[in-house]
């Protein structure tokens, strides 16, 4: 049998966002009191929040950003970050990019970043810090660390892709949302607002479906779309974070901070803290012993 040659016609695919080098990757832990004086460099910053609850502030704005948001500073812009009376989780991560204008519209701006955003930042946290470990006061790497394969254009790539999807966010808010979309998006922030005023009570989500005016199938669809998460895993980790405040007021002992939280056991309690922060809750009060500090997420003092 003759095989056939075809000709194939090549594609070029050339960089649009192109990430230069890597200048940091912290990893802190931020008691609720800590303040950072501020500073101002040449890299681009990128202040992402794990946990907690943190305040930027620059010459132009003050931003509050909550757990999964992050927020972008321009070159050589002084800023500033302080807990806003949590304790939290911070990555901050400093880059160059050859073409600065392409990042500019996203600059400056809160975003909170769904799913597959945090997946690429957790990314570049996990393979940046094996990277850039012992330079410019990030800590060197721990014995239990490895540079991974091809680690730097893990980097290169993951940051690419996570201001791509942030610029196509961006072009599409700046087109006029359908009616609908702001619906929806209404509909997820009243669910939020009635999360938070019934923190320490038993929520049933036909009853937060009745309250929004929307089926409970389809409420639940609508605030997992916009948030990356289901309405009790939401409610759940929100009573953690404010477990976490109860632990650093140092008033309630673990078992009434549970009752208080509407958790039905100690037990059920202790293991959504873990699996919320990577601590039980008597590691995280030792933890957070000393106010007015802050630490890497090695548990590092700094």
């Amino acid at each position: 049998m003759e095989v056939r040659t075809i000709e194939l016609f090549p594609t070029d695919l050339p960089p649009t966002i192109s990430v230069r080098q890597l200048f940091c990757v912290y990893s802190y832990y931020y008691t609720p009191k800590f303040s950072f004086r501020g500073e101002r460099h040449a890299p681009w910053e990128i202040v992402f929040v794990q946990s907690g609850r943190v305040v930027v502030e620059t010459p132009e704005y003050t931003q509050t950003l909550r757990r999964g948001m992050c927020i972008l500073h321009k070159p050589w812009i002084p800023h500033k970050i302080r807990a806003d009376n949590v304790s939290c989780y911070v990555n901050i991560i400093s880059f160059t990019a050859a073409d600065d204008s392409l990042i500019l519209p996203i600059a400056d701006r809160p975003f909170e970043l769904d799913k597959v955003s945090q997946n690429y930042m957790f990314g570049i946290v996990n393979d940046g810090t094996t990277i850039v470990a012992g330079k410019n006061h990030v800590p060197a790497m721990k014995k239990f660390q490895t540079k991974k394969f091809a680690a730097h254009q893990t980097v290169k790539n993951l940051l690419e892709l996570l201001l791509i999807r942030l610029i196509r966010r961006s072009q599409d808010e700046a087109d006029l949302e359908s009616s609908e979309a702001r619906k929806m998006n209404s509909a997820v922030l009243s669910v939020i607002n009635i999360l938070a005023d019934h923190l320490c009570e038993k929520l049933c989500l036909s009853k937060i479906a009745q309250k929004v005016g929307y089926s409970v199938s389809r409420i639940s669809a609508i605030f997992k779309e916009f948030t990356g998460e289901s309405i009790i895993n939401y409610f759940i980790k929100m009573r953690i974070q404010k477990a976490q405040e109860l632990i650093v007021e140092n008033k309630m002992p673990f078992r009434e901070i549970s009752d208080y939280l509407g958790f039905d056991t100690i037990q059920y309690f202790c293991s959504q803290f873990k699996k919320t922060t990577g601590m039980t809750p008597l590691q995280y009060k030792k933890f957070v012993q000393s106010n007015d500090t802050y630490c890497d997420t090695n548990f590092n003092k700094v």
